[in-house]
This record gives C-alpha cells, structure tokens and sequence, in this order.
C-alpha cells in the first residue's frame, strides 16, 4: 500500500467531529430542501417523477453512509468521546478506516463538493 492509499484509508477524529459529520448534515438538509422545492413548484408531472427518483436515490445514499459511518463512530466511540471532551489534548488520534467507511468518507466529500455548487 503507498503513501496514497494510507492517507485515504484514515482520517482524524477532529475531522470526523467537526468537519465531515457536519458536512454531510448540511448536504443532506441542503439537497433534500432543493428536492421539495422543485417538486412543490414544478407542474410538469414528468420533471416531478425524475425529481421523486432523484431524492430516493439520494435517501439510499444517504442510508449507506450514515450506516458506514456509525460503525466509525461506533468502533472509535472511546477515542471520539474523549475528543469531544477535550480530554484527548491535541493529538491528531487518526482512525483507521475500513473500505466501506472510506467510501462513504470519500463520498460526503463529493456529495459536499457537488452541493455547494449547487449554492455557488
């Protein structure tokens, strides 16, 4: 394995707490808002049906995530918790992830990416 792959296969657990776990909250809250939107406003029935298979696309993505990453949150819950704590001081404590949660890590930050275009 290189250097590459060990970077992808981890990440910290400040990152988790503080930058991926909200990312993927406001990406979630930020296309799901969208969605209703457009299938409020839309008269178009056909543009509603692609818009209803969009969002359970999503909502299935969304499941395979959150289900990734509370088995992360789960088998790192001791070293989490004393980060949250502030009894972690400030080391970096990185997670080793397997390759389901570094899917999902990986695609938060897509989906992240992809939403604030979105915005932009």
């Amino acid at each position: 394995m290189d250097q590459s792959d060990t970077t992808s296969a981890q990440i910290t657990a400040h990152e988790l707490l503080y930058d991926l776990v909200p990312k993927l909250k406001s990406t979630e809250e930020l296309v799901y808002d969208v969605l209703t939107v457009r299938m409020q406003t839309t008269s178009d029935p056909e543009v509603h049906r692609l818009l209803k298979g969009f969002k359970t696309e999503f909502e299935l993505e969304g499941t395979m995530i959150r289900m990734n990453l509370k088995n992360l949150l789960r088998r790192y819950a001791d070293v989490l918790e004393a980060v949250k704590s502030g009894r972690a001081g400030r080391d970096e404590h990185p997670l080793m992830l397997d390759e389901y949660e570094a899917a999902a890590v990986a695609r938060v930050r897509q989906l992240y990416r992809k939403a604030q275009q979105l915005t932009g």
